[in-house]
C-alpha cells in the first residue's frame, strides 16, 4: 500500500504543470487515505488495541495482575520498536527487535519470545491475523544453572542477622514453607491453621494449595503476631506509621538488610529460601513428586532441576551403598 501511494505521488509531481494544480491533485489523492502521524518510539494503536484484547483474555484464564503488567510492558516495547500494525509485522521485524535487546540475558530474550508467541497464538485463534511471524523464531539455549540454595551454616548466620520479631518470622516462614514471594505477600492472619501448622496460598494460575510450616516457624510467627497491637488483617505489616501490608519490594529490602547485618555476600532474596526448602526436602529423602506438590509446580520438569542440587543426598547414598 505504501509503495503504491508513493508511486501515485511521484506520478502527480512529475506531471504537474502548475503549483496550484500540483497541490490540488495531492490533496485529492491523500483525501482517499486515512493519515496519521507516527511519533518515533510510539506504539502503533493497532498493537495497543489487540494487546488489550489479548490481556483481557489472559486475565479471564487466571493470569495474575503482575504477569499481565509484565506482558503489557513487553508488548508495548515491541510495538514501539516496530511501529506497524500486527498484521504487517514480519519475522524479520521480530528478529531485529530481539537483536536490539542483545545486551539482555538469554533468559529475558526467551521470555520476550514466549510473550510474542502467546500473543500471536491468540491473534490466530481469534482470526485477527492470518500468519504467525514468531513460528520461525527459535528459543535461544540457556546455560543450565543450578538454583543457589543456602547451606545450613548460611541459614544459621542469617538467623543471627534478624533484629526484630518480624525479621525472624519472615525468614522462618519463607524457609519452612517454600512459598513464592507473591504467595506470602498475600497472606492474612486468619489464613493460618495453627493446629495443622498450615495455610492455603494462591499460586500461579490462581491455583490454591496447602503448605506447611515447622514448629520453629510457627513459634516465630506466634511471637511476632502476639507483639502486634494493630487491627490490620495482613500477616506481615510495616513497622512505621499506620500498619499496612508489607509490599513485595519491602520484603526484598528486609532480606537484603538481614544479609548485610549477617555479613553474607551471597545475593539473598525471597526465592533463595524456596530453593533452600526444595534442597532440604530432597536431602532428607522426599521424592520429586512430593516436592513438586509442595512447591506448586504444574510440571515435574520444573522440579527436576532441584534434583541436581541435592549433592548431600548423593553423597549419603554413595557412602551407604558403595562397598570398598
Amino acid at each position: 500500500m505504501v509503495d503504491n501511494l508513493v508511486n501515485q505521488i511521484l506520478h502527480i509531481c512529475l506531471n504537474a504543470q502548475e503549483p496550484e494544480k500540483l497541490k490540488s491533485d495531492l490533496v485529492d489523492l491523500l483525501s482517499r487515505y486515512e493519515i496519521r502521524k507516527i511519533t518515533p518510539g510510539s506504539t502503533d494503536p493497532d498493537v495497543l488495541q489487540k494487546m488489550e484484547l489479548f490481556l483481557l483474555a489472559k486475565r479471564m484464564e487466571g493470569m495474575s495482575e503482575r504477569t499481565v503488567k509484565n506482558y503489557r510492558k513487553t508488548l508495548r516495547d515491541f510495538g514501539s520498536y516496530v511501529e506497524k500494525p500486527v498484521s504487517e509485522i514480519t519475522t524479520r521485524d521480530i528478529r531485529d527487535w530481539l537483536s536490539s535487546c542483545s545486551q539482555l540475558k538469554m533468559s529475558t530474550i526467551r521470555y520476550y519470545i514466549s510473550v510474542l508467541r502467546s500473543f500471536y497464538d491468540y491473534l490466530l485463534t481469534e482470526e485477527l491475523v492470518t500468519t504467525d511471524p514468531t513460528r520461525k523464531i527459535k528459543l535461544p539455549k540457556l546455560e543450565q544453572r543450578m538454583p543457589k540454595a543456602l547451606s545450613i551454616d548460611e541459614l544459621e548466620i542469617l538467623r543471627e542477622g534478624c533484629r526484630t520479631l518480624r525479621d525472624k518470622a519472615l525468614l522462618e516462614t519463607f524457609y519452612a514453607s517454600g512459598c513464592r514471594l507473591s504467595e506470602i505477600h498475600g497472606l492474612n492472619r486468619t489464613d493460618i491453621n495453627w493446629r495443622e501448622r498450615s495455610f492455603v496460598v494462591l499460586g500461579k494460575g490462581n491455583k490454591e494449595r496447602v503448605v506447611f510450616i515447622g514448629a520453629r516457624a510457627a513459634h516465630a510467627l506466634r511471637k511476632y503476631l502476639s507483639s502486634r497491637t494493630d487491627q490490620e488483617k495482613a500477616l506481615f505489616v510495616t513497622e512505621r506509621g499506620k500498619p499496612r501490608r508489607l509490599s513485595q519490594r519491602s520484603i526484598h529490602e528486609i532480606f537484603k538488610k538481614i544479609a548485610s547485618r549477617a555479613g553474607i555476600q551471597k545475593n539473598i532474596h525471597p526465592h533463595v529460601f524456596r530453593h533452600s526448602f526444595a534442597s532440604t526436602m530432597l536431602n532428607h529423602g522426599a521424592t520429586l513428586e512430593d516436592v513438586q506438590a509442595l512447591l506448586g509446580h504444574a510440571s515435574p520438569n520444573t522440579t527436576q532441576v532441584y534434583a541436581q542440587v541435592s549433592l548431600e543426598r548423593k553423597k549419603q547414598a554413595y557412602n551407604l551403598h558403595f562397598v570398598n
